[in-house]
């Protein structure tokens, strides 16, 4: 064995750490170490005779020690220096008294006994004899770690002539820790051991960048590389978190804040960044709430905030997992007066609102960059701390409020001024956050002319769209053959048959079809057919082995946004469940309402709450690539592709139906490729909702070769920028 550390503590600064790291050292040794308090056990008859096989020919000879304890490590398969033990038991049998023999033995028996655990640590506390000290350090020549604290009162110490090997730790403090070892509980303590464990390696990973009034907007979007590279860092996955917290209160000209503001909002869309918005005050934990924290224990203050921060768990991420432990320890250590209720208050808070604000209680937190917590309007001081809170957890925090009445507030509770602050001229009430541009006088007259000009050109039935022109769409899903599919694949929606509009309503026809087996066995040409269907604006995903999807997964969150099959879409679009809510609210309410189409048009196998809560949840989560693609989604022009391949043998997930049958409503064509023939979609779809064709043959185990999407081709010319 290679050899460890031998460190005898003879003081310490902290007792409250000093206390922490003895338990830490206690429970590290319950599980592969050895724990002695105060005194070794005497050898029992039955250790001396099992030692007595193994007696040397001279009791103070290291070479004829060497070969008794070479049997006895041979024998155990024990890989130690036998050379290094024996030169030590040969010297402790010259210093530890007359009787050879007996020192001898003693050595010997805690040897068999203990070694032969094949501890990798000891812990001793207490005022070792100088054949304990001896022990310990044969252990520590074994390749053992010790750890030795006697708080000085091991007198026999200076006696020990390998002291000069054995590292020193002191301190102002030298009376010892009380602790009942016996009554710890290991599990607990293992825990909190693994938390500050978590906490020392995450330290120093968030770094607060600085802004300003005109650039918070614009720094607050740049991903985590261009910060980390822009501040000299070399960035790596799990590296730096540089992050922003700025505060802008009052404003200055009223239209272009409001403009700025609603650009900043509307950024969001397509970015790989989760927006928090906070806009109502933090409600206090409801019952619920408080129940769901569990028992906290409050036999002392450090032991409620300990047990308090162990309650954090931001499943899928770690990091900000440690994060937020080692945050709310510091942060409720600075808030403590002695008042142990006001803090068990501010921690109970903390916690809940960072569970609301990401959903960590039900759901995996993944975030690809940095999240932005966004608060606008006026605030309390408890509120203030949360942000400071959720900055140190590894989030971009922006607070703001036209209103400068809360200026003093944030100033106040500005904690080690880790919050840039920004005041501007002016103040007004807050109100609610702008929704929409204001335009100049200018503008207005522009507007007006724009608007004759379009009555003109895409009134009536002229068959000329603007861009954009329909805030929402309805589906109407064809039915065409085979061969059919290919035509109409690429035709825009509006040269379609069934395209019609009405108001601020356009039919879009689509397809939503299945293709099972394979025509001829030919897997050649059915490869090209895929490659031939792929455009710029499909999604292309390729089935993969189902995971165990909806393990605990718990959907009850969403029982108070819906009544009677009718969904809330104002409670939803206003809740910190909304994950789009840094879409256009156009978007936003298009989205809501393929939401209750979704529910309302009977292709869901479900029913009650399980259709409600289910289309809720995985409507409410659909990826980055199509939310991109549907912003893009000119009801009237090109139309959006969906495309499965599924040659594995599992059925479509809840999920992958319930967002497939979302991307039909809103328009998208999809087609599901099944060379097998199994069944997929139809496992909690309706066959009513898609067409099915049918090949002669079917294939198993066929490898999907790789396909690219093909990137967008430049049209130009004046009559195309006009009309698309």
């Amino acid at each position: 064995m290679a050899q460890q550390e031998f460190t005898r503590y003879v003081g310490y600064d902290d007792p409250d750490g000093f206390r922490g790291f003895l338990i830490d050292q206690y429970v590290g040794v319950q599980k592969n170490g050895l724990f002695f308090k105060e005194k070794l056990p005497a050898a029992t008859t039955d250790d001396i005779s099992k030692a007595a096989q193994y007696t040397a020919a001279s009791f103070d000879s290291a070479a004829d020690i060497k070969k008794a304890l070479d049997m006895w490590l041979a024998a155990e398969n024990i890989p130690a220096d036998s050379a290094a033990i024996a030169e030590v038991t040969a010297q402790a049998v010259k210093d530890c008294g007359v009787n050879k023999k007996n020192t001898y033995f003693v050595m010997l028996c805690w040897l068999m006994k203990y070694l032969g655990k094949r501890p990798n640590a000891v812990l001793f506390v207490g005022s070792a004899t100088l054949k304990e000290l001896y022990f310990l350090y044969m252990l520590h020549a074994a390749g053992v770690r010790v750890t030795l604290v006697s708080y000085g009162l091991d007198k026999d110490f200076e006696k020990l002539p390998y002291k000069s090997k054995i590292y020193i730790k002191d301190g102002k403090q030298k009376a010892p820790i009380q602790i009942d070892f016996e009554k710890i509980d290991l599990s607990k303590e293992a825990k909190l051991s693994e938390m500050r464990a978590a906490a020392s390696h995450v330290s120093g990973l968030v770094k607060r960048m600085d802004t300003s009034a005109a650039g918070i907007f614009e720094d607050v979007i740049k991903d985590r590389k261009s910060r980390v590279i822009q501040s000299g860092g070399v960035y790596s996955e799990d590296g730096e978190i540089p992050v922003y917290c700025a505060a802008l209160v009052g404003y200055e000209d009223e239209t272009v804040y409001t403009n700025m503001l609603v650009k900043f909002k509307e950024s969001f869309a397509g970015l790989k960044k989760q927006l928090i918005f906070i806009e109502k005050t933090l409600d206090n934990p409801n019952a619920e709430e408080v129940r769901a924290l569990g028992t906290v224990p409050r036999t002392s203050t450090a032991d409620m905030i300990d047990a308090l921060a162990m309650l954090i768990d931001l499943k899928g991420d770690k990091t900000r997992t440690a994060l937020a432990q080692k945050a709310l320890r510091e942060l409720l250590g600075e808030l403590n007066t002695g008042n142990q209720t006001v803090v068990f208050n501010y921690g109970n808070k903390f916690i809940t609102w960072l569970y609301r604000c990401t959903q960590a209680r039900k759901y995996s937190v993944l975030y690809e960059d940095i999240p932005v917590v966004l608060y606008y309007g006026d605030i309390s001081q408890s509120e203030v701390y949360f942000l400071n809170f959720m900055t140190q957890c590894g989030f971009d925090v922006v607070y703001i409020s036209p209103n400068k009445i809360n200026l003093k507030t944030v100033v106040d509770k500005n904690l080690n001024g880790l919050m840039q602050i920004f005041e501007l001229p002016q103040t007004k009430e807050s109100g609610t956050y702008p929704t929409k541009a204001i335009k100049t006088k200018v503008a207005t007259v522009a507007y007006n002319a724009e608007r004759d000009l379009d009555t003109m050109l895409y009134g009536g039935d002229t068959g000329i769209y603007r861009s954009f022109q329909f805030p929402n769409s309805q589906s109407v899903t064809l039915k065409t053959t085979f061969e059919e599919i290919s035509i109409l694949w690429k035709q825009e929606a509006r040269f379609r048959t069934g395209f019609t509009t009405s108001g601020n309503l356009v039919s879009v026809p689509n397809i939503f079809a299945k293709i099972s087996g394979v025509e001829d066995g030919n897997m050649n040409a059915y490869w090209d057919d895929v490659r031939d269907k792929l455009t710029p604006e499909t999604i292309l995903i390729v089935k993969k082995p189902n995971p165990s999807e909806n393990a605990g997964c718990d959907l009850s969150a969403y029982r108070q946004f819906y009544r009677n099959g009718e969904i809330d879409t104002e409670k939803l679009k206003a809740s910190t469940l909304n994950k789009y809510s840094y879409l256009p609210d156009r978007i936003q309410d298009m989205l809501f309402y393929k939401l209750q189409e979704t529910v309302s048009s009977n292709f869901i196998k479900l029913q009650g709450d399980e259709l409600m809560c289910s289309v809720l949840h995985f409507g409410m989560n659909l990826g980055k690539d199509f939310l991109q693609l549907v912003q893009r989604f000119d009801f009237t022009k090109t139309i959006p592709k969906l495309i499965y391949i599924d040659a594995v043998e599992d059925t479509f997930t809840l999920s992958e139906c319930i967002q497939t049958v979302m991307c039909n409503l809103i328009g998208f064509d999809v087609l599901i490729y099944t060379p097998t023939g199994y069944k997929n979609i139809e496992t909690f779809v309706s066959v009513d909702a898609f067409e099915e064709h049918i090949m002669n043959q079917f294939v198993y185990q066929t490898e999907v070769p790789k396909f690219k999407i093909p990137s967008a081709k430049k049209g130009g010319g004046l009559f195309g920028r006009l009309f698309g």
